[in-house]
């Protein structure tokens, strides 16, 4: 397999963290329309890594930080979309806290509907290869990563 080639589908695969992350966001969503359960499917091993250890999402965290958007050794087109997919994590995290706090369901399916959306725009840009722009978080991403 081309080196390329790995580089694309490790860049989606990183993808599946913030989508995983914006399932209770669309709880709703999932029961009004069954065909969204087949994205539950893609992110079956970050579902499996984050329950199987504990402090899992902490520590899939951390490797991915680490392994990958700080490793120089680590091809600059997977860093750059490791660093957009824990943004976008850290984002939800916040939105997560935020809608605890203040308890505004009414915004919690545009929200997943916005990450899932994300999700496949990023997927296809990545099957081409091509940098996903991401408004906000892409310049952010560049900055963590130079």
């Amino acid at each position: 397999m081309d080196n390329k080639v790995f580089q694309r589908f490790i860049s989606i695969f990183l993808y599946t963290i913030p989508l995983k992350a914006a399932f209770p966001f669309g709880y709703y969503l999932f029961t009004q329309f069954s065909f969204l359960k087949l994205f539950a499917y893609i992110t079956i091993p970050i579902a499996l890594i984050e329950n199987s250890l504990p402090f899992g999402g902490l520590l899939l965290f951390l490797i991915v930080f680490a392994g990958f958007v700080k490793n120089p050794k680590v091809p600059y087109f997977v860093r750059f979309n490791a660093c957009q997919a824990l943004l976008l994590d850290i984002a939800l995290i916040i939105f997560y806290y935020l809608f605890r706090i203040f308890p505004i369901t009414q915004f919690s399916p545009i929200l997943f509907i916005v990450i899932l959306s994300v999700f496949i725009f990023s997927s296809i840009q990545c099957l081409y290869g091509v940098e996903p722009e991401i408004p906000l978080i892409s310049k952010s991403a560049r900055m963590q990563i130079f």
